[in-house]
């Protein structure tokens, strides 16, 4: 990458010495080189060296491993749109200590939630537990699940002082019926009774989200949500991406609804990419990543410039599928970061827009969604109840344990010492896409977005019997917080 970074410095007019050229080369990902070059304060001359980068990027030792973008970190971002969260983590080598570093952070934050929404009685941490029989709150992270032979269902908590046995009796139905749906790694208060050796589950709080306020805005504007383009792919249902576009520039039946649409989210999947599955590459019509996204870029060109276009990567984007993941390549994904209405983020990530002078605006949390398949696939619960055709109630899982991602193995984890999964503020509008699967739900006042998809059924999803639902577009009215589904698949305008 370091040709890369020098014939980007000479076309800015900045030389770099060696120890500037090695350090921007450390960082693995160009974007994120290409957005620190373009904050170099023009007083430093055009001689860069690393101790001027590093007094312009880290303030502390900890700002070293990550820096946190804000707005003015955003050369694309235009007005009435914000980045209010978006992890950007350098390549590095990873450690068993920052895993330990990641989930002690993890279990303070979400600590803290159950604390602020919930009366804890009693609570005490596990090593002040006395031998003695006595009523007991304690919050831990959930290490062990196992089911005795009487069916009660045993649960090993830790905290950061030590850990304890918990037993569930299959007799308290209530709680009985909370824990089947436990998974590894939840962070969760129990109410019991007993002695350190052993205590006895009477209520399981989860962290659990609620929104205190329904906002409207005071301008009519339109929000349009979609995910997994997989353009290159030859299932990539192109003539109707052309006709979803042509209704937000109105051609041939302009309506009052696009005529109103300011904003667009893509959750990720913008391409097929390559290599992500063997024999991919006869399912590919386009065959390499740079190609794929030319093509992306030649398709959002031609929306109308006054639509905002946040976008973020997925699994099967041209970067590492270690989440958070980082914002696109600029190496392959060059003709996107040119389009002057687009803003990148990072998956996950939340964005402010629509706000004003007297209007604070809406939150709206984006995440791909990779670490579904795993609890779609594993929680009972969602297994039996066919979750893939119900996207909504994988959301409603996790929002309830207030993580994205809570099982370790239920994605691929960048640890940091501090969690990008975490939801720490409920956001007005979560996003998510993946499922390929169309959904609109509210979760306690949240509105909940399952965006559709623009590729056809592949023999994947014909083996594994998923029949995803194509070419359908979430319309959200941020003045009235009506929704609508368009329907781009040939059938129907919209429903």
């Amino acid at each position: 990458m370091k040709e890369q970074i020098l014939h980007h410095c000479l076309k800015k007019g900045i030389l770099l010495d060696s120890g500037a050229l090695n350090f921007l080369d450390s960082f693995r990902d160009f974007a994120q080189v290409a957005i620190i070059i373009e904050k170099i304060d023009p007083s430093h001359g055009n001689i860069i060296t690393k101790n001027i980068l590093s007094e312009q990027i880290i303030n502390n030792e900890e700002k070293k491993e990550e820096k946190r973008f804000r707005d003015e970190d955003y050369k694309l971002i235009e007005p009435r749109v914000d980045i209010v969260s978006s992890w950007v983590l350098p390549a590095r080598k990873i450690v068993v200590g920052d895993f330990v570093k990641h989930f002690r952070s993890r279990f303070i934050e979400i600590s803290k939630i159950i604390q602020s929404r919930t009366e804890s009685e009693n609570l005490a941490s596990i090593n002040r537990i006395s031998g003695n029989r006595q009523n007991v709150s304690i919050i831990g992270i959930v290490s062990d699940k196992r089911i005795t032979k009487n069916k009660n269902i045993l649960l090993e908590i830790e905290d950061l002082t030590g850990r304890t046995v918990c037993l569930v009796n299959q007799n308290k139905e209530k709680v009985y019926s909370i824990a089947k749906d436990v998974v590894l790694d939840d962070i969760i208060l129990l109410r019991c009774s007993g002695s350190r050796e052993m205590l006895f589950v009477n209520d399981i709080v989860y962290p659990d989200m609620f929104l205190s306020n329904k906002k409207k805005s005071p301008v009519e504007e339109n929000v349009l949500f979609t995910s997994d383009l997989h353009v290159g792919s030859n299932k990539f249902l192109e003539d109707n991406f052309l006709k979803f576009i042509d209704w937000i520039n109105g051609k041939n039946h302009k309506t009052s609804d696009s005529d109103k649409v300011k904003y667009l989210f893509i959750v990720g999947d913008l391409i097929d990419g390559a290599g992500i599955y063997p024999g991919q590459e006869h399912e590919l019509n386009i065959k390499t990543i740079k190609d794929q996204y030319n093509m992306v870029a030649e398709l959002l060109s031609k929306i109308r410039k006054d639509v905002k276009i946040i976008l973020c990567a997925g699994n099967h984007d041209s970067l590492r599928m270690v989440e958070p993941q980082p914002l696109l390549d600029l190496k392959y994904a060059e003709n996107l970061y040119e389009l002057k209405n687009i803003i990148m983020t990072t998956n996950p990530s939340t964005v402010n827009i629509a706000a004003r002078k007297d209007f604070q605006g809406f939150n709206v949390m984006m995440y791909h969604g990779y670490s579904f398949d795993y609890y779609a696939n594993n929680v009972d619960y969602l297994r039996v109840n066919q979750a893939y055709q119900n996207p909504e109630m994988i959301t409603n899982f996790l929002f309830k344990r207030r993580h994205l991602a809570p099982t370790h193995s239920s994605t691929l984890l960048f640890p940091h010492s501090e969690d990008s999964m975490i939801i720490k503020e409920v956001p007005d509008v979560f996003v998510s896409g993946h499922i390929h699967k169309s959904g609109i739900s509210h979760y306690k006042d949240v509105i909940v977005i399952s965006a559709s998809c623009w590729q056809g059924r592949t023999a994947f999803q014909e083996k594994v019997g998923h029949i995803p639902d194509p070419c359908k577009v979430p319309l959200l009215n941020l003045k009235t917080r009506s929704i609508k589904v368009l329907d781009f698949s040939g059938e129907e305008n919209d429903k």
